[in-house]
């Protein structure tokens, strides 16, 4: 079918950092495997390539970028912020809270305001952005495929919106969790799961294999 209206799908691109997929990031020795194994890299920037030629608004939905006293109003620590503290991942003026080159946000894309944990949405004003150009369909891309990744689609199912989820645009700690994810989890949340091939043929061609 045609995509439902160009101007009401977004492309959202979650956590691409240097912390996570440069080999001199600090998250590189966990998920640089599953990275290469999804030939992400590649992935991200045909998606990108595709989404911006076909004039699709492309959003980001940055990590919290780590500095001192991050999270000193949080009573109960995740252990994802505990470990980022820990090892002072995605510091907000170092190498690795720096977007990945080739991926960094353009003169009109959106910025959401940082998440604190996993959700895109949660305590962010995203969906206010989105909902400003009235956007109602999302494809999300990024990092990682079993936190960020599954908790922003899930929250933005909740709010209403028809995701699309890209099972090699997206990579995690293991390849076990990367692929039980997608195989068993993404397609209970997500309106259509396609893989970056697929996605750029249906951009490309003004058509999706979804319903909307």
């Amino acid at each position: 079918m045609q995509i439902d209206e160009k101007n009401r799908t977004a492309l959202i691109v979650v956590d691409p950092f240097n912390e996570f997929l440069s080999r001199w990031g600090k998250m590189w020795s966990s998920v640089g495997a599953t990275i290469k194994e999804m030939h992400l890299l590649p992935n991200l920037r045909k998606i990108l390539d595709s989404a911006r030629s076909v004039g699709l608004q492309v959003a980001y939905a940055p990590h919290h970028r780590w500095q001192p006293g991050s999270f000193s109003d949080k009573k109960y620590l995740h252990p994802s912020q505990a470990l980022q503290t820990a090892f002072k991942a995605f510091p907000r003026d170092g190498f690795g809270g720096q977007y990945y080159k080739g991926l960094e946000p353009q003169e009109g894309d959106i910025v959401a305001s940082e998440h604190t944990c996993s959700s895109g949405f949660a305590e962010t004003d995203l969906h206010d952005q989105l909902q400003k150009l009235g956007i109602t369909h999302l494809i999300l891309v990024g990092m990682a495929t079993n936190s960020c990744i599954e908790a922003t689609a899930r929250s933005a199912v909740d709010l209403g919106y028809h995701v699309t989820l890209v099972t090699d645009a997206v990579a995690t700690f293991s390849r076990k969790e990367h692929h039980s994810t997608v195989a068993e989890i993404y397609p209970q949340i997500a309106h259509a799961v396609l893989d970056t091939n697929q996605l750029v043929n249906a951009l490309q061609s003004e058509k999706v294999t979804h319903d909307s």
